[in-house]
């Protein structure tokens, strides 16, 4: 038996305890990535790690079973030489060896964004930390009372990190929710200052565009205000908080776009924040596996619209989309307007000589009962001309005019990852629409591929967060893909087969498909296929914890 009494043997204990510590730290940076990227919800955690194509929680079991199997065996053949404690560690020396086999494996791994050392994370870390040693030390007290165990039972902390992780989660969920709640509440008494008493609040929510509505807006209000808008995609409770609190300084309008994955997460930032103004940009299937059904996403959406003030409020709507014309039919708001590029009834702006090119576009821009303005832009598609249309109504309702609306549109940059263009060196032109992950967007970008010449090569690993529509969803998007495109490399297995199966619904040829493992394998694939004058769509980039 180990002998705790030993003051040397003690000592040994506690430097296999901090050792073990170290090497589970080390093992626990996939998950605690993973659990980053899954907003630190526990339900998003557990899908990811129970998909059998993540393949995490088994490599972690196997790494648990052999060392428990080796350091078992060694402590039977040597359990009776003399000092058998000692000659234990001779297991030990395989457990850690595998250790640092499979942290190299993992750190081989390729990621597309890094795990962020937030006050969250460290604090999250440090508590893993104690927790660990404290486990450690436990199992290793355990063994020491059982011949044939010794140090075998700490080789069973690592299949059990997943649940070790969430468990100091729990923990430290009263002092993050404190920490929650002292942001929020900051920005709520910054949002009450007599400076911002007239401060002007536009919310901007859909399935699709809400970004680029967003830049496409700040640009036009800027001819008149003040403006200040939530960062880059900040379109949850804390980050729309941390930008009041660091962002907000002195403007007088602000604009704040509102996501959702949940039913009531749009009506709990109206509460929030309590927008006048408000603009839906589209409602589709995008978070279905989270919402359930297109009803419910579209109850949540427009909960924004329906929560301005009836007396001062005022909602700009896509005409475009049919949810968004049921929204609007439903409504009960005096001052909504619709936009529509083809001009339907009760349209507040449209357009028509509509010229749509792989270099941009060019309408003529009406709003209703005002004159007629001509406007070019860089941006690419239909779709954002649809954005622009949105965003021309809110900004005439709010002063600016119809010329300084024409002189934005020509000044507008596309959205970095949203169908933006980018012209390679070596001649190749990449439309790069990564973050772009919904039905009604990929359909957009492939219409614009459509407008460019030579040949058209089409990289994704298709749609997510299609709950139980995803095999059906990710089947019509390979379809679309077919018509548009000469080649396509399908990335990750999540939707392989569905968008391959589309694919050969239309008769697409099976050797122009090419299957990628990795991001790495894919740009090898296209480096291979690729030449100067061909056009490379990047549709969609799966975030890590959907590999």
């Amino acid at each position: 038996m180990f002998n705790f009494s030993s003051d040397g043997q003690l000592v040994l204990a506690i430097i296999v305890s901090v050792a073990n510590t170290v090497v589970l730290l080390f093992c626990s940076l996939r998950l605690l990535h993973i659990f980053q990227l899954s907003g630190y919800k526990e339900r998003n955690f557990f899908v990811w790690l129970v998909d059998r194509k993540s393949k995490f929680f088994i490599r972690l079991f196997a790494f648990s079973v052999l060392s428990f199997g080796g350091m078992f065996v060694t402590n039977i053949l040597f359990h009776q030489i003399p000092y058998v404690e000692y000659w234990s560690y001779i297991g030990m020396i395989f457990y850690f060896w595998l250790a640092i086999v499979y942290i190299d494996n993992a750190q081989r791994t390729p990621v597309k964004v890094s795990l962020k050392f937030t006050a969250r994370i460290k604090r999250l870390v440090v508590l893993l930390t104690l927790v660990l040693f404290v486990l450690s030390y436990i199992t290793i007290w355990l063994g020491s009372m059982q011949t044939y165990i010794r140090f075998s039972l700490i080789a069973v902390l690592p299949m059990l990190l997943p649940f070790i992780l969430l468990a100091c989660n729990y923990l430290l969920w009263p002092y993050e929710a404190s920490v929650r709640a002292g942001f929020m509440a900051k920005a709520q008494r910054k949002l009450r200052r007599p400076e911002y008493a007239n401060l002007i609040r536009i919310g901007i929510t859909g399935s699709w565009g809400k970004t680029s509505c967003k830049n496409i807006l700040a640009k036009m209000l800027s001819y008149k205000y003040s403006v200040v808008a939530s960062p880059s995609s900040f379109n949850t409770p804390l980050g729309l908080t941390k930008t009041v609190n660091k962002h907000l300084d002195g403007h007088d309008l602000m604009i704040f776009e509102m996501g959702a994955r949940y039913a009531g997460d749009i009506r709990y930032l109206c509460r929030l924040f309590k927008p006048t103004y408000g603009i839906l940009t589209g409602i589709g299937p995008q978070h279905i596996d989270t919402m359930r059904t297109i009803d419910v996403i579209k109850r949540t959406k427009s909960d924004l619209v329906r929560s301005l003030p009836k007396d001062v409020g005022l909602a700009v709507i896509n005409g475009d989309n049919e949810k968004c014309r049921e929204v609007f039919a439903e409504l009960d708001l005096k001052d909504k307007f619709l936009s529509s590029i083809n001009k339907i009834k009760d349209a507040a702006a449209w357009v028509d000589d509509l010229s749509v090119s792989q270099d941009g576009c060019t309408f003529k821009l009406h709003i209703r009962d005002l004159e007629v303005v001509s406007c070019t832009t860089k941006l690419l598609g239909r779709h954002n001309i649809e954005n622009i249309l949105m965003c021309a109504i809110m900004a005439n309702k709010l002063g600016v005019t119809p010329e300084q609306i024409a002189e934005a549109v020509a000044e507008l940059e596309p959205t970095p990852h949203r169908l933006e263009l980018v012209k390679a060196s070596n001649g190749i032109l990449i439309l790069d629409d990564s973050y772009n992950a919904s039905a009604g967007g990929t359909a957009a970008a492939l219409e614009v591929l459509a407008l460019f010449k030579g040949q058209k090569v089409v990289m994704t690993p298709g749609l997510v967060e299609m709950g139980t529509r995803a095999e059906e969803e990710n089947f019509k998007f390979g379809a679309r893909v077919a018509k548009v495109a000469d080649k396509v490399i399908i990335v990750n297995e999540v939707n392989k087969q569905a968008i391959h199966d589309g694919l050969l619904s239309q008769k697409f040829k099976e050797e122009n498909i090419f299957f990628a493992k990795t991001l790495n394998d894919a740009k090898q694939i296209y480096g291979e296929i690729l030449k100067p004058g061909d056009v490379l769509l990047i549709e969609n980039d799966l975030p890590d914890n959907y590999s």
